[in-house]
């Protein structure tokens, strides 16, 4: 008896699921078209970021950290006063390593210390002194200089809802020219873009002041759209 009801129960399953098997192979596959929209926006930029490297070699790693330290402070100090109340520094990376001889890969014949900084500041036109003033006291690198805006969000949101403007756009002449018209969108896929760095520099001799020119920067978007078409 109970074998029975059990397939008596499994036959109407399958009757059951007859027609939504049925309803899903009758659905027409709906026509898309998808379509790239691409939206610049330029402004003046407020903030500058730069970055430090200070390196030292001992044939002893307490040497080596000592006289990095002294090194930091000096740059600190010097980057301190020049920003005042301006200025945002925070170490990035600090880095303790053996040097090995090429002969000699099993007894270090000295160590090295790496200790990097990250300066922001809002003088835009003090950052050729920022980096003379880092040359000045012994920096062993600068590696990039960016710059930026406090208002760069909402600069993206306008320039990405300017690039799904220009998808529609691209994408009603795309369906007028094959005689078929816009129905909806289906989907839209959308990832802000990061800020790249705008200029890279080693450090150098601040015989002379470095000379900066800071012109308008641009945020870039794009935004990937599915169109449904009828």
């Amino acid at each position: 008896m109970n074998r029975k009801l059990g397939l008596l129960s499994c036959v109407i399953c399958i009757l059951l699921s007859i027609p939504q098997f049925a309803y899903a192979k009758e659905e027409p596959q709906r026509s898309t078209v998808e379509v790239m929209g691409k939206a610049r926006v330029m402004t003046m930029p407020d903030v500058a970021t730069m970055t430090f490297a200070v390196e030292t070699n001992s044939i002893r790693a307490q040497l080596a950290v000592r006289e990095n330290a002294k090194q930091i402070d000096k740059l600190l100090n010097a980057l301190k006063d020049l920003g005042r109340e301006k200025v945002k520094i925070k170490t990035s990376n600090f880095s303790l390593t053996p040097v090995y001889d090429k002969d000699n890969r099993f007894q270090p014949r000295g160590y090295r210390v790496t200790n990097t900084v990250i300066v922001e500041t809002k003088e835009i036109d003090q950052v050729g002194t920022f980096i003379d003033e880092a040359s000045k006291v012994g920096v062993s690198r600068i590696g990039s200089l960016t710059f930026g805006t406090d208002g760069e969000e909402k600069l993206r949101k306008e320039a990405a809802v300017q690039a799904l403007n220009q998808a529609k756009e691209i994408a009603a002449d795309l369906a007028k020219a094959a005689g078929l018209s816009i129905k909806k969108i289906v989907k839209i896929s959308y990832t802000p873009r990061g800020p790249a760095p705008l200029l890279r520099m080693e450090a150098m001799a601040a015989a002379a002041r470095t000379p900066i020119e800071v012109g308008e920067i641009t945020l870039e978007e794009t935004v990937q759209v599915i169109f449904e078409t009828n």
